[in-house]
Parts: structure tokens; sequence; C-alpha cells
């Protein structure tokens, strides 16, 4: 299975290019790049600018250079991603983030990105309002993605406070993308998001099975810590990382394993033994 993860972390520790950061990545020996596009930074007057545009499209000219794959990018969410624009509800929601989705699925192509992340729209009170406003905000998108061949990926994601957000589950998630019904449309797990919900990855993987698109491997101590798997204390990280690779192997998972990992305020020296590391993980786990 091939490897990806972040670019940011370079850049961040190091204060160097996407293009240095990138060939980091290459040398510690990742595949790809999951590419952010986001920015931290969604409001979609910012999204709409050519400025973001060009920073987008120059990363992935940077990564191709490195000799790295675009592996999958990360569409705009809002701050957070536990809290929802205006009033909180569907109409809102749309009105905010659906542009910006526009926009970057229209980048997607355009660098040829072949998976979209994205962080479903959820109501805390309502598994019902939850699923319509998906539904709708899904089937909005599927001109862009037929157009641009790109999958999407609905990521399981966690409410204020760690709230169910009826988008926590694979049973959540699963019945969005059958009534979509469409090939382009699938799931991506992120087994730190699980973790907090003490949720078993290998059985999530089996429910998605073929639909499962893209991965956010990283672990955590029952918050959303984004630590490289198995760092932590083994009584603090209850998830089995061997189990889902041999379930991913079972289904026939074809995409990258990807770690969506932080780092912390290291010094620029770390930068590479940081990657070295979080390579020989990804490759470690990978393998099963």
């Amino acid at each position: 299975m091939k490897t990806s993860t972040s670019l940011e972390h370079g850049i961040r520790m190091a204060h160097i290019s996407a293009y240095d950061s990138a060939c980091l990545m290459k040398l510690a020996g990742f595949d790809g790049v999951d590419l952010a596009m986001d920015a931290h930074s969604t409001e979609p007057e910012l999204i709409a600018q050519s400025a973001w545009r060009e920073k987008i499209v120059a990363q992935a000219s940077d990564l191709k250079r490195a000799g790295l794959a675009l592996a999958q990018c990360h569409l705009p969410y809002y701050p957070g991603h536990i809290a929802l624009p205006g009033d909180g509800t569907w109409q809102a929601f749309e009105d905010f983030m659906l542009p910006s989705y526009i926009r970057a699925l229209d980048v997607c192509g355009e660098i040829g990105c072949p998976v979209a992340v994205l962080h479903p729209f959820f109501d805390e009170k309502s598994a019902e309002i939850t699923l319509e406003g998906n539904l709708r905000m899904t089937e909005k998108m599927l001109p862009l993605l037929e157009k641009h061949h790109v999958k999407l990926a609905l990521e399981n994601v966690y409410g204020l406070n760690y709230a169910d957000s009826h988008v926590a589950r694979a049973e959540d998630i699963m019945p969005i993308i059958e009534k979509i019904d469409h090939p382009l449309v699938g799931a991506c797990i992120d087994t730190g998001h699980a973790n907090i919900f003490r949720l078993d990855i290998s059985e999530m993987a089996r429910i998605y099975g073929k639909k499962l698109f893209a991965l956010h491997v990283n672990g955590n101590a029952g918050k959303d810590e984004h630590i490289i798997p198995y760092t932590s204390s083994g009584w603090c990280e209850k998830m089995d990382y061997h189990a889902f690779t041999r379930t991913l192997c079972e289904i026939g998972y074809d995409g990258y394993y990807n770690l969506e990992i932080a780092c912390g305020d290291l010094g620029a020296e770390v930068a590479l033994p940081f990657y070295i590391y979080a390579a020989a993980v990804a490759r470690s786990l990978s393998k099963g």
C-alpha cells in the first residue's frame, strides 16, 4: 500500500517552502501527499480569490517536481468543524460552504486530485436533518465530481464537545452514500475521530467495503490529538492498526495509507527526522 501524509509539517517546523517540504517527504520515503485546501481559512470570499487558487496550484506543482503523487485533498471546512455558520440551519451551512466546495472541486480537477475528503454537514439534534442536509449538499456537487472525475469521501466527524454528530459512525454515513448511489461518492475513515467514540475501525472498513476511498490514520487517547499511531502509551490508545490493515486488504482498499498527524513547536532540525519516523510507521502499519 502506498503511503502519504500532510505537506504542512515541514513547512511549519523548518519554515521552508512547499517544494522543500515535499523533498523532505520524498527523502523520508512517502509516496504521496494529502494536500490541504482549507489553509485554516474557509471564508468564501478568501477561497474565491485568485491568490488561493494560485497557492494550491503551485503546491501541486511542487509535489510533482519533488516526485510525489497527489494522493488526496482535504476540502475547505468550517473552522474547527465542530461549529456551524449562522443560525446552524442547513440553509446557513449551504450558503456559507457550498461556494467554497465548488471552487475547491474545480481546482481539484485542474491539479488532477483523485479524491476530495469532505467534513459532512451535521445537526446534533436531528439525525434526519443531518441525512437530508448531506443528501442535498452532495447532489449539488455531483456535476462537478463527474466533470473532473474526482471521488468525494465523506469523513466521520464529531460534534461540539465531542458530542454525537450523527455522522460519527459508518452506520451514519453509509445511508448517505447508498441513497446517493453514485460511483464517485464514498467514505474516508478518520481513525482518531473513531477512537473518540471507541469505534472498531476494522468494522467501519467492512461496512464501507469498496466505498472506502480515503484514510486519515492518526491516534489519540480520547481527544482529537492527531498523534502518530502507537506513539501513545498502550493503555491510552486502544486501536488495533494491524487488524485494520488486514481488513483494508480483505476489502480490496486501493487508496493511500495516509497519516493525518500533527506536530508541535519543533525545531527545524527535527523536520527530516520527524518525516523519517512518520514514514517508517506508515510503511510498517500499511503492511499489517
